[in-house]
């Protein structure tokens, strides 16, 4: 008898499919990953809108309204004080943290931020030319000079005239007055008065004309090598004037401290009439737009190209 062989297994395979019918996962998992990062960056360029709006309309207000503000201040200070509207406070006395380490060396704060911020932005709105940058740095010079000679005038001046608190207390030295409970007349008004100013000259172009700056060089003609400095440099420039900001605020900080608590109203409105002359003589009187002078100081934004 012959044997029947035994059939082989029939294997049934399964269609192939089609790239259409391939599962999508991965794209879609992609995508869902794709949406807390764009989240998260659309929050901050609106946080970064918001708090640049903020300096811009608020801590940068235009000088006239605050050289009025800070007038009015002046004056009023001491009536609040003298009727006990304004309680005595840490702030009265010279040895608090403010006056011991940042008032003492403020100009060096102001003008350690102010130079990069001047030479980066002069540097990209005048396409690097650094004839026109030079002398945008000699106006940070020149307000280094005058903040020199007005503060050792004024230190001349109490050395020969100033006296402590109470009146009886004449005759001794100004270094047992300095380190006493007594008051040595200074022009810390001055200082950051005139400071608060020159910083609100320099930012004016940040806060007029850098979105036009910006879209200018992303055009299609403009000079590649003045791209790659906006992108190399916009995020420094703006934490520079965020700085310059927040230094801003500490400045009048100090001075709404010196106008509630310390000194004579004379010598602060004195000190605050220095400070308005020396930057009106400067920034609106000396620095003209389009001076051709190769030693003169520019203006704030002169040689400014938008194209």
């Amino acid at each position: 008898m012959f044997g029947v062989r035994p059939s082989k297994p029939t294997v049934i395979r399964r269609p192939s499919q089609t790239k259409s019918q391939q599962p999508r996962a991965r794209k879609v998992s992609r995508t869902t990953l794709d949406l807390p990062s764009s989240l998260s960056s659309d929050i901050g360029r609106i946080f970064q809108h918001v708090t640049l709006s903020f300096c811009r309309r608020i801590i940068f207000a235009p000088p006239a309204l605050k050289i009025f503000v800070y007038f009015f201040l002046i004056l009023l200070g001491p009536f609040l004080k003298d009727f006990h509207v304004v309680s005595n406070a840490s702030l009265s006395f010279k040895t608090n943290i403010f006056n011991q380490h940042i008032s003492r060396i403020g100009w060096i704060w102001s003008i350690i931020l102010l130079v990069p911020f001047v030479y980066l932005t002069s540097l990209i709105y005048t396409r690097g030319h650094y004839g026109l940058i030079s002398r945008h740095l000699l106006r940070l010079f020149i307000a280094t000079t005058i903040w020199y000679i007005i503060t050792s005038l004024f230190i001349h001046i109490e050395t020969l005239t100033g006296m402590c608190k109470p009146i009886n207390t004449r005759g001794i030295t100004s270094h047992f007055c300095r380190t006493s409970r007594y008051q040595w007349q200074d022009g810390r008004t001055y200082f950051l008065l005139y400071a608060l100013l020159v910083i609100n000259e320099e930012v004016k172009l940040y806060n007029e004309n850098w979105k036009k700056i910006e879209d200018a060089n992303k055009n299609m003609n403009s000079n590649p090598i003045n791209q790659s400095r906006i992108r190399l440099f916009s995020i420094p420039i703006t934490i520079l004037y965020l700085l310059l900001a927040i230094l801003t605020i500490l400045w009048e900080f100090m001075l709404l401290s010196t106008v509630f608590y310390l000194y004579n109203i004379l010598h602060k409105l004195i000190a605050a009439c220095f400070a308005v002359f020396f930057w009106f003589i400067t920034y609106h009187v000396w620095y003209q737009q389009g001076n051709g002078s190769k030693f003169s100081p520019c203006a704030p934004g002169d040689g400014l190209i938008i194209v």
